[in-house]
């Protein structure tokens, strides 16, 4: 059975009109052009679809079935036509996107709205990961698309920067510093400090042992927590001082104190990272949508 969608669509206007020469007009076709349709198609079905013994045309019972499915047949047509459409265009199937936990909590839910809103049956699937992490992923396949801090871009990963945020200084609350405006970056020469591992973000980690050593010392580093939550804790137990990006500030965790670092501080960057090798549309848009939503963006909060 060859079923032509035409075909199709020429049954249903005779069947609504139950009248060959108001189906031609409906149709703009010739009456004996429609006709043939619903002969060849009745032929490809091997049965009559219309009773045309008296001078009224009705349907047989076989006609009355295919009207009733025909346009279920189109509408599944047309719509994996559609799908086809936008899949070229990457506005359906999966993006399968990582993100650090600040993005998470900043620039990362405009990004999928603005994604969402242009392209509604895209599926996201999102789950937090550090920048280590997203960069083997997205190298190996494992991710479209990554939202990264301080990465260097690869041979295989392309990094786009966003939006970069200064260093603050988060001491206890009951610490010697907590109670200054801002903080001399000297003063923190003998303080013990709470880090991210480096495996999980060495560019960031290397900036903050640059920024320590040219204040003429080296962090003394006593705790290490694989999470902002968990530095921020170390933190707030007094077990050491930490330097990260201001952001977190805005997490305003109990017990910590952020205050802005004195002279000349760097700058902490937010990226999106994707393979070079993907041309997928969807990765595409996503990061349109992202260097979008960076640049309206306001300034990074300062010290709370």
């Amino acid at each position: 059975m060859d079923l032509e969608l035409r075909q199709l669509r020429t049954f249903l206007a005779v069947a609504t009109e139950l009248h060959f020469s108001r189906a031609a007009r409906r149709l703009h076709v010739s009456q004996p052009a429609l006709s043939q349709q619903v002969r060849a198609l009745e032929k490809s079905l091997g049965v009559a679809l219309f009773d045309r013994s008296s001078r009224a045309t009705e349907l047989t019972a076989a006609g009355r079935v295919l009207f009733e499915a025909a346009p279920r047949v189109l509408y599944e047509a047309e719509r994996a036509q559609a799908l086809v459409t936008q899949a070229a265009q990457g506005a359906v199937g999966l993006l399968v996107v990582g993100s650090v936990g600040t993005a998470l909590a900043s620039i990362t839910p405009r990004i999928l709205r603005s994604v969402r809103a242009s392209f509604p049956d895209l599926r996201l699937e999102v789950s937090q990961h550090d920048t280590s992490a997203q960069l083997v992923a997205l190298a190996d396949g494992r991710l479209d698309v990554g939202l990264v801090r301080a990465a260097r871009p690869t041979e295989s990963v392309a990094v786009d920067h966003l939006v970069a945020e200064p260093l603050l200084c988060a001491v206890p609350t009951d610490h010697r510093l907590a109670g200054g405006p801002t903080v001399d970056p000297a003063a923190l020469a003998d303080e013990p400090f709470v880090l991210w591992p480096r495996p999980l973000g060495r560019a960031f980690f290397d900036i903050i042992v640059s920024y320590c050593l040219d204040h003429g010392f080296s962090p003394r580093i006593v705790a290490e927590g694989a999470d902002i939550e968990t530095q921020l804790g170390l933190v707030a137990a007094g077990l050491g001082v930490s330097l990260q990006p201001s952001y977190y500030a805005n997490l305003r965790p109990p017990g910590v104190v952020f205050l802005p670092l004195e002279g000349d501080v760097p700058e902490v960057a937010l990226q999106v990272a994707y393979r070079r090798s993907d041309r997928s549309p969807a990765v595409a848009h996503f990061v349109a949508a992202a260097l979008e939503c960076a640049a309206g963006m306001s300034p990074a909060p300062g010290a709370v």
